[in-house]
């Protein structure tokens, strides 16, 4: 008997012992990031960033996995796989998010921004804030944060310089509405396919164009495959960083303040490195031999005009009116 007490208290001490780094371990939130970019861009810096800042003001108690290069799915499955807890957070396009919101497809809609000043006007506005109210309120998840992601330019095999040179040209959009309405309103045939299948598309000639900020050209070396870049500048486009309705709630509300006040400050960082990388992006193509040229953007503003509307979209009665006043300052 005197032999079988200790391994009974050591059995003890080592189920204790257990219990207790079971109970630590419970206590730390494991997320998942997920996104579609390259390890080397501007947004993985920034989740990467975002995540170790996070693990630092939380004691280790929260800590965030970023997952790039679509490792878990496109971004068109973000906001399901948000509302059911398989990813915790994501960079989602405003255009994607508008697909379940058709409100947020106000700052998609083609030429709806005179210039980039008009943009980061919009980024700081009460219309900003009030329609990522709406969407929070609508899906159940929480965007915490909305990001610059850059003009989107057209590159292309040939010269695209008027809104004529675009009929029956295979232009490659992301499977979201204001984005194939740029394509169809200029009597393009809209391809749509996984990100990733983009390179050997165009470098197959399945598709002779495509539309994307210049930082994304570059990321994914299209310039390899592609001679002409079209100053477009027809949506400055922004993504969303959401948190899923799961996640967000095993958050207490201290966390939550930290989470997302994390977010916004990390997010003005990558804002402003995306502005100063799409001038350097510019001349990085002009090296790799790409022919950089403006367009008039009036004209392709006119035809985009004729044969649609921001509320046929999905846009609010009046948001659009709103939009444009704070290029004035109006607004």
């Amino acid at each position: 008997m005197k032999n079988i007490l200790p391994w009974c208290r050591v059995g003890i001490l080592l189920l204790l012992a257990a219990g207790s780094a079971m109970a630590v371990q419970a206590q730390v939130l494991q997320l998942k990031w997920g996104h579609v970019y390259e390890p080397t861009s501007i947004f993985h810096q920034q989740a990467e960033l975002a995540a170790r800042k996070i693990a630092e003001q939380s004691d280790g108690k929260i800590k965030i996995e970023v997952v790039a290069s679509s490792k878990l799915g496109q971004e068109a499955d973000y906001p399901l796989m948000l509302a059911n807890d398989s990813m915790q957070i994501a960079y989602v396009g405003q255009a994607t998010l508008a697909e379940g919101y058709p409100p947020l497809s106000l700052g998609s809609y083609p030429f709806a921004f005179k210039d980039l000043d008009h943009m980061r006007k919009y980024l700081a506005s009460p219309l900003l804030a009030d329609l990522m109210k709406g969407y929070n309120a609508k899906s159940g998840n929480r965007m915490v944060a909305s990001v610059y992601y850059g003009a989107r330019q057209v590159t292309s095999t040939r010269p695209l310089l008027r809104p004529e040179d675009f009929r029956d040209l295979r232009l490659y959009v992301p499977d979201a509405s204001a984005y194939q309405l740029f394509a169809t309103a200029l009597d393009a045939k809209p391809v749509t396919l996984p990100f990733m299948n983009l390179y050997n598309a165009l470098k197959k000639g399945e598709v002779e164009a495509q539309e994307n900020p210049l930082g994304t050209v570059k990321a994914k070396k299209l310039y390899e495959v592609q001679k002409y870049v079209q100053l477009t500048a027809h949506v400055y486009d922004t993504l969303g960083i959401v948190i899923g309705k799961a996640a967000w709630a095993k958050l207490t509300p201290p966390q939550q303040a930290m989470v997302e006040k994390t977010l916004v400050e990390t997010a003005k960082w990558t804002n402003v490195g995306v502005i100063a990388g799409e001038l350097e992006d510019e001349q990085f193509l002009r090296g790799k031999g790409m022919t950089v040229s403006p367009v008039n953007r009036q004209l392709f503003l006119e035809r985009i005009v004729k044969r649609s509307t921001p509320e046929q979209l999905g846009a609010r009665p009046g948001d659009y009116a709103r939009l444009q006043a704070l290029a004035t300052g109006a607004n």
